[in-house]
């Protein structure tokens, strides 16, 4: 009798361990011999998974028994034909006896001639997808465990600036790319946006552009299933650049303007000072515009602070922006050139702290390994003063990038008079919203608030 085999392999790893296509052909092949069968066509799958029914080549054995061109199907095991109970059974009794299509497997009894071997088949499908669930189970927890030890997982889905260096089982920086990324981050410090930077840097899309400037794996990090662990391999950004480029990410999100118009000078940062709502923009007919309290407008009802009673008035643009103009100016050139820093961040001081009390308590386990007794009672007082220690100091590191935001904000105002004249508004705009929080307005006065610097 005439029939066809089905082999499938998901990985190079199972050919290792004895059911590589080789292996299954070779028993296929004796199988068929001393049951008299004559095999037709070979329907191969190499490198798909056993879980779903997305195989081109099953596929083409399903259309060929559904047209009734085969009359006898021959696998090596059950689980190479489905390794999903509901798949495997669908297959069985939906393809190949809706179809007169005789099914068997080398190495696993399959039939459906009686109520009792149709039950057996169907367990041996439940324990397919067993084998498959718990391989998997065992899959991920190795993977974790390695994870945890900062080793990439490997795969194909290599973060841009890194290739895979299997026999280390580490990321390894591709230096081009590297140079790309950092000079993509400081441009997006200085205010670029993704679009620009894919432009002047040349990322293949924006896409590309934000994973890559917002991706913790260029910092040594390595991101799984929800949570971040530290990488073994060596990272492409600054630590402390790449948390300021995600604290402006944040504050540009939060004041977005639009894409498409090009921003006024103090988009985003005008709100009333009798309300406490936003003030907007709006053009008349003249061509200029006015700012007008949001309350004003019936339909921004859901904003904070929306009062329908407001009597704010409105102003003409140029009247307020000349006001903040002049003013921020004159802070600028007031600033002092030099702003003194301390010898030692209060971060630093902390850690050098702990040093010295780690080194202490190194010197009491020896007085204690000697014999001294005496030293017990030290030991676990200053065991307990470290731990705190490095508890201040993990609430300390997560407070240094307000420090390098308030150096960011006296930058960038320090600055403001000797560019003013040859930027344009969107830059002044971008420039205002890094060192002004509120401009306030009440009835055309305006009060600037400040970022702190």
């Amino acid at each position: 009798m005439k029939c066809v085999a089905y082999m499938r392999v998901s990985t190079e790893k199972q050919a290792e361990e004895g059911n590589g296509l080789e292996s299954q052909k070779r028993d296929i092949e004796n199988y068929c011999r001393k049951n008299e069968l004559i095999i037709a066509d070979w329907y191969v799958d190499e490198g798909y998974t056993g879980s779903n029914m997305n195989r081109p080549e099953l596929q083409r054995l399903i259309t060929d028994c559904s047209r009734k061109k085969v009359n006898c199907v021959v696998a090596f095991k059950l689980d190479r034909i489905s390794r999903s109970m509901v798949d495997g059974i669908y297959i069985i009794e939906k393809v190949f006896q809706s179809n007169n299509v005789a099914f068997k497997c080398v190495h696993d009894s399959i039939s459906y001639d009686s109520p009792m071997e149709q039950a057996y088949t169907q367990m041996m499908a439940v324990f397919a997808q067993l084998d498959k669930n718990t391989m998997m189970l065992r899959m991920r927890g190795g993977m974790l465990e390695r994870i945890k030890q900062g080793y990439w997982w490997g795969g194909g889905n290599t973060p841009y600036c890194y290739r895979y260096d299997k026999e280390q089982g580490i990321l390894i920086p591709i230096q081009e790319r590297a140079e790309q990324a950092r000079k993509a981050l400081e441009l997006f410090i200085s205010g670029y946006s993704d679009a620009k930077i894919k432009e002047i840097c040349g990322f293949k899309s924006e896409l590309v552009t934000r994973k890559v400037l917002t991706g913790v794996v260029n910092i040594g990090m390595i991101p799984y299933k929800g949570n971040i662990y530290q990488g073994k391999h060596k990272p492409i950004f600054d630590k402390d650049r790449f948390e300021l480029a995600q604290e402006l990410r944040k504050s540009r999100c939060s004041a977005k303007i639009s894409c498409f118009t090009e921003p006024n000078l103090l988009t985003g940062l005008c709100y009333c000072g009798v309300c406490g709502c936003k003030m907007r923009y709006q053009k008349w007919s003249n061509g200029n515009h006015k700012i007008y309290c949001c309350s004003r407008n019936k339909g921004l009802k859901y904003l904070p602070n929306y009062n329908p009673n407001c009597n704010n008035s409105l102003e003409w643009a140029d009247d307020i922006e000349k006001q903040v103009t002049d003013e921020i100016l004159k802070i600028s050139l007031n600033l002092s050139s030099y702003k003194p820093k301390a010898k030692e961040t209060k971060l630093e001081i902390m850690q050098s702290q702990l040093e010295r009390e780690q080194t202490k308590l190194k010197r009491l386990y020896s007085l204690y390994a000697d014999g001294n007794d005496t030293v017990l009672e030290m030991i676990k007082d200053l065991e307990s003063q470290i731990s705190k220690a490095k508890e201040d100091i993990s609430v300390e590191s997560k407070n240094a990038i307000n420090t390098q935001k308030k150096e960011f904000t006296y930058q960038n105002i320090k600055k403001l008079a000797d560019v003013w004249d040859n930027i344009d508004k969107k830059q002044k705009n971008f420039i205002l919203k890094t060192i002004i929080d509120k401009v306030i307005i009440v009835n055309g006065n305006v009060e600037i608030q400040l970022k702190n610097f």
